[in-house]
């Protein structure tokens, strides 16, 4: 029979290890899930076939008149989602109890029919009040080209004020037709159901894929979980964030720069051209959360392009970890989206408002889909702006204030040149900073899922989960580097067999230094005026074979543990 300290134990054990699991699966809904449901939500939305209402449908016994072109359609502006949207009429035809017009937004590839109506009608609620009095029926459709072989379709209704000569709109319907190009611009319409098949089949491998991805993420999550000791483990919310973040990452660890080149045309053609269009049809709150998701795929792009210049090995070592931690490190990761998130109206509607939109020649000798990526570039280089200099600014104040000195940005770290492309992001509030040399803190190795593997003759490697693009292998784990002491060198990936353990000691100083015979006892004084962590774990740590990820029965933790005595140094 069990004593009461016994039970007492257990049940701190399992209170700690739900208390692990839920910071964990919390991070993983709010940074993989959440989003995945909105993307899946936009995806249906699109993918469903759509029907043109019947007054926006060109006439065909009637001709195409320019007379008075800017009289019979004076609408220089849709009002949507809180933007305005430049737009100018071609052509017209006179119809029953009003004008159907055509019309072009030049710098977007945007095409489509409005309908303005001849008696006056309740303004839109959206609509100034001022023109209660100036207000008329209004309806709208247009096709907006993709990168790909489709374009969105959007309809909507509202009110145009005649004194500002903008239309007040909400939208109604949305959807994807396979057009583009000229194609755009001659379409008329029809009464039959539309949809797009190229969307279709590349947006379902898409949303497949991601999916793929959270599933991935969940199974590293729980393996987390299990390999960690709750009674001896602590991990925040920070470390359980920079894991879900490394395990969502989209490309797998080893790929090449043509995956990750087919990688951007996905979140270019069905992310980030899907967020720009949303932002027309999204209002309030939603709105809001659109252009958030706007800024996450922006941020995507972005760390993707920079593994790409990683692996060709362009900058020094030094330059490399310079930009890296300026612009790619998790404490200003969603800074800059949140606050593109509260700009992006302002700046649409400033840029629509420019002479950006007076582009119509030129989209005529170019063509309008070439305008197009002239266009959406714009909106997308000032959103990748703020971000860029918001995560400057965020990242030189944070270690200006942390540290208390910028010689962090230039000083290498054998860690940071060992991992090179394995880490997404770095963590700058995960560094040791001691005698002008920099170290990854014990619980900052864990938080990356680094482990120590420890061979017969005593050598000493690092491990890491390797994610694969379409498989999640039990025996996961794989060589990379070789530890000396704190110090640290890359090795050729193998496969781990063997042991593996957690490090109980920093990592990191200068890359292919050797360490003296004192280096630990030196490491170890480190960080008191900033308040870290001591160097050394507890004296109880986990210890597990490599192979065992999956939780082998009988066993509460999942893990065998190895009770040890306390290190030479604890006494």
């Amino acid at each position: 029979m069990r004593s009461p300290q016994a039970r007492v134990q257990e049940v701190q054990e399992v209170f700690s290890r739900k208390v692990l699991a839920q910071r964990v699966f919390l991070m993983w809904i709010g940074l993989g899930l959440a989003p995945f449901i909105l993307q899946a939500r936009s995806y249906i939305k699109f993918v469903t076939p759509h029907k043109l209402s019947s007054i926006l449908i060109t006439p065909t016994d009637l001709e195409e008149r320019t007379d008075d072109l800017h009289i019979s359609c004076p609408v220089d502006g849709l009002f949507m989602a809180s933007s305005w949207w430049n737009i100018l009429p071609t052509h017209y035809h006179r119809i029953e109890d009003g004008r159907l017009c055509h019309f072009i937004a030049p710098q977007y590839n945007a095409h489509g029919n409005y309908f303005l109506g001849d008696k006056k009608a309740r303004p839109y609620r959206t609509t100034s009040d001022s023109c209660a009095n100036d207000s008329y029926p209004f309806e709208f459709y247009f096709y907006h080209g993709s990168i790909g072989y489709y374009s969105f379709y959007i309809e909507g209704h509202g009110t145009y004020c005649a004194l500002d000569n903008t239309a007040y709109d909400v939208v109604r319907g949305v959807g994807t037709y396979d057009i583009n190009g000229a194609s755009v611009s001659s379409n008329k319409g029809d009464t039959i159901y539309r949809k797009s098949f190229w969307y279709g089949l590349t947006g379902s491998a898409w949303i497949a894929y991601r999916f793929w991805i959270i599933r991935r993420s969940f199974v590293s999550c729980k393996r987390f979980i299990r390999r960690c000791d709750p009674t001896t483990d602590r991990i925040s919310f920070q470390d359980a964030m920079v894991f879900v973040q490394e395990s969502l990452r989209l490309a797998a660890h080893g790929a090449r720069n043509y995956h990750r080149v087919v990688l951007l045309f996905l979140l270019l053609d069905l992310g980030l051209m899907s967020d720009l269009f949303l932002l027309i049809t999204q209002e309030g709150l939603t709105g809001r959360i659109q252009s958030i998701s706007l800024g996450y795929n922006l941020a995507g792009i972005m760390s993707t392009m920079f593994e790409m210049v990683e692996s060709m090995n362009w900058m020094r070592e030094n330059t490399r970890c310079f930009v890296k931690r300026l612009l790619f490190n998790y404490e200003t990761a969603l800074v800059g989206e949140l606050l593109t998130a509260l700009l992006i109206q302002f700046y649409i509607t400033s840029l629509n408002r420019s002479s950006l939109r007076h582009t119509e020649a030129e989209a005529k000798v170019a063509s309008y889909y070439i305008m197009s990526l002239v266009g959406h570039g714009c909106i997308a280089l000032g959103c990748v702006l703020v971000i860029v200099c918001t995560r400057l600014i965020g990242s030189v104040a944070f270690i200006r204030w942390r540290y208390g000195s910028l010689a962090l940005l230039t000083t290498s770290c054998c860690v940071d040149t060992t991992l090179g492309s394995r880490a997404k992001l770095i963590l700058l509030a995960g560094y040791v900073w001691e005698d002008s040399k920099l170290y990854y803190k014990v619980s900052t190795l864990k938080a990356f899922g680094i482990l120590k593997l420890t061979e017969e003759d005593g050598s000493e490697f690092l491990v890491y989960s390797k994610l694969h693009w379409f498989s999640i292998p039990r025996n996961c784990l794989v060589v990379f580097g070789t530890a000396l002491g704190p110090n640290v060198e890359p090795c050729e990936e193998r496969p781990c067999s063997g042991v593996v353990s957690e490090f109980e000691q920093a990592l990191g100083g200068d890359f292919g230094r050797k360490p003296p015979n004192n280096s630990s006892r030196s490491v170890s004084r480190q960080f008191k005026r900033v308040g870290t962590e001591p160097l050394h774990g507890p004296s109880f740590r986990p210890v597990y074979p490599a192979a065992a990820f999956p939780k082998p029965r009988g066993s509460s933790s999942g893990y065998m543990v190895n009770r040890v005595g306390p290190t030479a140094e604890q006494g």
